[in-house]
């Protein structure tokens, strides 16, 4: 029954820290809800949102820092769903904010740049599933939109290995941690998406993720209120750039948030409530080339 209540409470909490961490429009563009006095009001609802489908494929590798012995190098396959609005700011400035559900597979035999797999290294295989938010601001250059960004996600993650002989025991405890059920964990994402005739677009990021060997509600509440303020407060002054200048506000958007997201995964590496004491979590970072069709 606690479990139960802690997802529920998990998933509140991220739809809140994903509202503090979206744009706050203060420059009225067209399409804008206005009340009678002229302020524009928040959106809430998906009006103006259009559907899109993305896949993606990546390379990359898991990473636990008290592992002793080496992990293979994995291909991944990951598809999400969701809906997507990239809208005028001002003048040539965009605004994007997308927003999904995804599923992902990887294993060695996926990476085909490198199938021949190292019998001395621990080969995984990954299922996950969960739901994100992408935000940004980019230009409109003629047809192209160009538009970095920063993506955040939560995901459950289940994962299986294959083991060479000789493992530690300290590694084999490890690995144990992690097979035979789904365990939470958070992404972060940082990239670019170019997109053509408002329908095609390419994508290309980098992804650092933590996977959980265990949940525990307080300390992780800790962690994620801390994050929440430092990504927040970041996102507030980078937004005043971008209301500052049409030139490099789109780009230092990308620039502070993705900065700051990847500082606190650093933290996370090692602790994984970070900044509450913890212990060490299984990692996963990923390069990935993806495309993606709205409707």
């Amino acid at each position: 029954m606690f479990r139960i209540i802690s997802m529920v409470i998990i998933f509140i909490l991220t739809i809140l820290a994903s509202i503090n961490y979206s744009q706050t429009n203060t420059t009225p563009a067209p399409g804008d809800d206005q009340d009678p006095d002229g302020e524009v009001t928040a959106e809430w609802s998906l009006k103006d949102f259009r559907p899109f489908i993305e896949g993606n494929y990546g390379l990359g590798i898991p990473r636990q820092k008290l592992f002793e012995g080496e992990f293979e190098n994995y291909g991944l396959l990951d598809a999400k769903l969701g809906y997507s609005k990239i809208s005028v700011y001002k003048e040539f400035v965009l605004e994007m904010d997308e927003r999904y559900v995804f599923g992902s597979y990887s294993n060695k035999e996926q990476n085909y740049l490198d199938s021949e797999a190292d019998p001395e290294k621990v080969k995984t295989e990954m299922i996950r599933f969960g739901f994100g938010n992408r935000l940004g601001y980019g230009y409109k250059i003629g047809f192209i939109s160009l538009l970095p960004y920063q993506q955040s996600q939560i995901a459950w993650s289940k994962v299986t290995s294959e083991r060479p002989e000789g493992l530690s025991t300290a590694d084999v405890n490890i690995l144990d941690r992690y097979e035979g059920q789904y365990h939470f964990g958070l992404s972060t994402e940082g990239g670019v998406k170019i997109e053509l005739f408002k329908s095609i677009a390419v994508t290309a990021g980098y992804e650092a993720a933590v996977i959980y060997p265990r949940f525990i509600f307080f300390p992780w509440l800790g962690g994620i209120i801390v994050e929440t303020f430092i990504v927040g407060g970041v996102s507030f002054f980078a937004e005043d750039i971008v209301d500052n200048s049409n030139i490099l506000g789109p780009l230092f958007y990308a620039i502070l948030r993705n900065g700051v997201a990847y500082g606190v995964y650093l933290g996370l590496k090692d602790e994984m409530y970070w900044p509450v004491n913890s212990e060490t979590p299984l990692t996963h970072e990923t390069f990935k080339f993806g495309l993606s069709f709205t409707f």
